[in-house]
């Protein structure tokens, strides 16, 4: 019915297009009422947006932006290709060198623009993330075991895991694995038996991630090995660029060159047949403000980096970007933010909006470097991300919430893990009908409610059509919740019936959400 195109949301963090004397210039006034999503995947501005923000270039800076906006009256904006942007507070003006960008009218409602601009622009290509990912933890041990993790700490880990009474799931091994970083192949001196170990941690119950970066040790053999053969990024002088990163300083490769992409493509699916690995967890962070180098330029770089996990379902990106269609892999939004209250705010409206970009795959987690002083920060702060990862679309634990000192906390924490698997079949569902039909995972209420007065509403959200789901964001056991028209049920089965707006208290510090009685089974068990 729609006419395909080849690009999707353009991911750019240094692209190699500028913005230089743009051609085309337009003006997007608001209509009356109007609310936009849009530009920002995460961590540039609330949204929908609320104050007016000066020129900014998607071809430039580090944040990870995308070319697509939709609003609450049904019109859309979408590029193939990135644009400079400024609101006004009653206007966008836009310059773009490839085209003149329109907002375009499709429909009334915010839910109608996104799917009318999805199956126009990028639609569902079929695929998703193994079921696997949404029913069980993925637990990543690199604060616990640091960057080169042994065999006996990666499986005395898992044991831990199950000693403390929680499930087993997906275990992430750290990016130190390599013999030399850059050759992925595993180091005989962290790892005796590399294939044993994944076939014993197989045995326990858990799934095997591996941490994959594009970087090569400068002062290793394979920077030795390739320096001569334009396998790694280089600068305009013809120097390798060198990019910090949690291994140090490193060259990386140049995924553009077809025989590097090939050359780490072959690594990959080498490591999957001859060990026994399930998956990968991509991180190429360090590497973005030197991608503008690469050869073919960032935006086809992150677009290589993406195509990696081509053929394997259990994967995750730290940053990417969509290729042919819907992005079909999970995106795992590492907010550079500290560890507090205000992380869970900014990760609940970060998380939602992504889902209104393109991403319906998307967690959210804080990054390692922000959790190294964990004895300053407070328990519940963990309780609450425990909460908040539990009703996302794949539950990341990056502590071991087995370890917390306060015995209550840590009861609440295990109970929180271990009821994930409620809502697993659910989320099975809602990945088979999203790779079909594009629909968002985690909907903003207005996506769901239109026109009801939720386009303010950043910290509550739907888990489907079926669950509504108010995280608690701060140290109290109780908020405020906006009820949509309709009867919603809690977990003891109390009845609320909306539009309401009440105050409701959480029992045993669980996650709050409530089943929608039109779209659930609360008439089938007899609530």
């Amino acid at each position: 019915m729609y006419k395909k195109a080849t690009l999707f949301t353009l991911l750019i963090l240094f692209c190699s297009v500028q913005l230089l004397g743009a051609d085309f210039t337009s003006r997007i006034d608001l209509l009356k009422g109007e609310k936009w999503w849009g530009v920002f995947i995460a961590g540039g501005r609330p949204m929908p947006f609320d104050a007016p923000f000066q020129k900014i270039d998607l071809s430039q800076g580090r944040g990870q932006k995308t070319p697509f906006m939709v609003s609450s009256r049904g019109r859309y904006v979408w590029s193939a290709e990135p644009f400079s942007i400024t609101y006004t507070g009653d206007s966008f003006l836009i310059e773009s060198s490839a085209g003149e960008v329109k907002a375009v009218s499709a429909g009334r409602t915010l839910r109608e623009a996104y799917l009318v601009c999805c199956h126009k622009n990028f639609p569902p290509g079929g695929n998703a993330p193994s079921p696997e990912l949404m029913t069980a933890p993925v637990y990543d041990p690199f604060l616990e075991l640091g960057f080169e993790a042994t065999e006996t700490a990666l499986c005395d880990y898992a044991d831990q895991i199950l000693k403390a009474g929680y499930p087993a799931g997906t275990l992430v091994v750290p990016a130190g694995w390599q013999s030399s970083i850059g050759s992925n192949e595993p180091s005989m001196h962290l790892f005796g038996d590399f294939a044993g170990m994944v076939r014993a941690l197989h045995d326990k119950g858990f799934r095997v991630m591996l941490t994959v970066t594009p970087f090569v040790s400068g002062d290793g053999p394979i920077f030795r090995r390739y320096r001569g053969e334009q396998m790694f990024v280089s600068r305009p002088d013809s120097t390798v660029a060198m990019a910090e990163w949690d291994g140090g300083y490193s060259a990386f490769y140049d995924l553009t060159r077809p025989e590097v992409y090939e050359l780490i493509k072959g690594r990959l699916d080498a490591l999957r047949s001859n060990y026994g690995i399930d998956g990968f967890l991509f991180d190429c962070g360090g590497a973005m403000p030197y991608l503008k180098y690469a050869q073919g330029g960032a935006a086809a770089y992150l677009s290589r980096w993406s195509e990696l996990s081509d053929g394997c379902d259990f994967c995750q990106y730290t940053v990417s970007r969509g290729t042919s269609g819907l992005v079909s892999y999970v995106h795992n939004l590492r907010l550079d933010h500290d560890f507090d209250w205000d992380f869970l705010r900014r990760a609940a409206s970060d998380m939602v909006s992504a889902n209104l970009l393109g991403y319906p795959y998307t967690v959210v987690s804080p990054r390692v470097s922000k959790l190294a002083d964990l004895d300053r920060v407070d328990p519940k702060v963990f309780l609450r991300y425990l909460q908040l990862s539990s009703v996302m679309p794949v539950m990341n634990i990056a502590f071991a919430p087995w370890n917390i000192t306060d015995p209550a906390v840590a009861a609440s924490c295990k109970a929180i893990v271990n009821d994930r698997a409620r809502l697993g079949a659910y989320y099975e569902q809602l990945v088979s009908e999203s790779k079909r039909t594009a629909e968002p995972v985690l909907r903003h209420l207005e996506y769901e409610f239109p026109r009801n007065g939720f386009t303010d509403c950043d910290d509550q959200f739907m888990l489907g059509s079926r669950f509504l789901i108010a995280p608690l964001l701060d140290g109290k056991n109780s908020r405020m919740v906006r009820f949509p028209r309709g009867i919603w049920v809690d977990a003891s089965g109390k009845r609320y019936r909306g539009p309401l707006v009440t105050t409701v208290t959480a029992s045993n510090d669980h996650v709050l959400y409530f089943e929608s009685e039109k779209n659930g089974d609360t008439k089938k068990q007899g609530n």
